[in-house]
């Protein structure tokens, strides 16, 4: 649990000092250089921080790309981890299914980013 005793002490500066993490930066500008469209749809339907299924991510894909399967998105997301971080995109079975999501840590990073694209296009 945080110590809340310096709690008065919420200026800019202060705030800066505890949470700024440097490789975040980086990350940010790794998430904005990803210029594939298939990645790009894939990971702001995962902007929500919810539970996706392997279809779901699937059939987005194919809007970009018509010959897109499971192996093809697994390579994806083993990629984006590896590129952007390891735990950036997390899986779980479920019930025989593969679920998909961004990570709580990277959630908001990642919506700043794709803000920044949205707007750019």
């Amino acid at each position: 649990m945080e110590n809340l005793e310096n709690s008065n002490n919420l200026s800019k500066s202060a705030l800066l000092k505890q949470y700024y993490k440097p490789d975040f930066k980086n990350l940010f500008n790794k998430i904005k250089g990803i210029k594939a469209p298939v990645k790009n749809d894939i990971l702001m339907s995962l902007l929500d921080g919810q539970w996706h299924s392997e279809t779901e991510l699937i059939r987005i894909a194919k809007k970009q790309q018509q010959y897109l399967g499971s192996v093809t998105l697994g390579t994806m997301v083993h990629l984006l981890n590896q590129n952007l971080a390891n735990n950036y995109v997390q899986k779980q079975n479920i019930n025989g299914e593969m679920y998909y999501k961004i990570t709580d840590n990277y959630i908001g990073l990642t919506r700043a980013a794709y803000t920044k694209y949205r707007f750019s296009i």
